[in-house]
């Protein structure tokens, strides 16, 4: 069997690989980054083949390298764990998540039993704080956000993107025909006292282009809106990843086939610099983007 290259070497690859530079990962492991870059190439000469990719100032991974650093991250997680048992740590391992209102009830919590299934050893802690610095976050493991962008110099990955789709109350429906909605009362959500411009993007690419869009009922939460559509109270543009149980049930009904892909994702982000990442986080990202690709 080949020799392993020296265990160092293999940590600060998967340190660079997790922070996206060498400079934050010698940073991070409290060596030159001038160390770090000898002990990569020092891997890669053993293994063979290129693990980065030098672009200008900066460094990204190649398919084998993207390869390896995601088994490596799951490897120093698994001996994390493996240490604490045989330390005698037995107890549960607590996992700090935050996530955004919405996603936590509309989507989240009718899914955590069958992680509750697959990981009894793991007890999640769900907040659902307004955070938009890594400064705010850094007591956490791991946090969903939404945003436009991923978030800079962090550990940050696409979950999934919003689709947006024009549902109401079946109760406002007349012979099978969805309400007009040149006459029909309009649901908003705020983002942070903002409306956001969800009616806007629908009509610039389905109309009616006279529409005006301005009048309405405002909500704090996409959350607050769908329910206010459930009871009847008017006609919402909502992602539909939120609404599935109710588009399920009747209890809400499209429009149409229409779709407008929103400007907005919800990103899986590590706040922390963690040398490895902990086998509770790579367990949770890993069923998380499996059940949101599913």
């Amino acid at each position: 069997m080949k020799r392993l290259p020296p265990l160092n070497a293999l940590k600060a690859f998967a340190v660079a690989a997790r922070e996206g530079s060498f400079t934050h990962a010698g940073e991070v492991l409290h060596v030159t980054q001038g160390a770090i870059s000898r002990q990569i190439k020092q891997l890669e000469t053993a293994l063979g083949i290129a693990l980065f990719n030098r672009v200008h100032q900066a460094v990204e991974l190649t398919p084998a390298g993207k390869e390896l650093a995601e088994t490596l991250q799951r490897l120093f997680g698994e001996m994390e764990v493996a240490v604490n048992r045989a330390c005698g740590q037995h107890r549960p391992e607590m996992l700090t998540v935050n996530v955004p209102p919405t996603f936590a009830t509309r989507w989240l919590a009718p899914r955590l039993s069958d992680f509750r299934a697959r990981f009894p050893h793991i007890d999640l802690s769900i907040t659902t704080d307004r955070i938009s610095t890594l400064r705010e976050a850094r007591s956490l493991d791991c946090l969903i956000v939404f945003a436009q962008e991923p978030w800079p110099r962090t550990a940050c990955e696409p979950v999934m993107k919003e689709c947006h789709v024009m549902v109401s109350s079946p109760a406002l429906w007349r012979r099978g025909k969805p309400p007009a909605i040149s006459g029909s009362t309009l649901l908003h959500v705020l983002d942070g006292g903002q409306r956001l411009p969800v009616w806007e993007h629908w009509v610039a690419q389905h109309g009616p282009q006279e529409l005006d869009v301005r009048p309405g009922l405002n909500f704090s939460t996409l959350d607050q809106a769908i329910s206010a559509a459930i009871a009847g109270a008017g006609v919402v543009i909502v992602d539909q990843a939120m609404v599935v149980r109710e588009l399920q049930s009747g209890e809400l009904m499209r429009h149409n086939d229409l779709c407008v892909e929103g400007p907005f994702s919800y990103w899986f982000v590590l706040p922390g610099r963690q040398t490895t990442t902990p086998a509770r986080v790579h367990d949770f990202k890993t069923w998380l983007l499996a059940k949101a690709q599913a």
